[in-house]
């Protein structure tokens, strides 16, 4: 049966507090159940608008 779960690693990050601020505001304005869902999401969208431009 094969696994179908996408691989993860852990990593520790430290970013500024306003910065995080902000992502726990947009957690909770997008009812986001974590943190790392938000950066998670916000980092996707990042990059996803990075790769439109190039």
């Amino acid at each position: 049966m094969p696994n179908n779960k996408l691989k993860t690693e852990r990593i520790d990050v430290r970013v500024p507090t306003p910065f995080l601020k902000k992502v726990e505001e947009y957690q909770l304005e997008q009812s986001i159940a974590t943190r790392t869902q938000a950066l998670l999401e916000l980092a996707r969208y990042g990059l996803e608008a990075r790769r439109k431009q190039d």
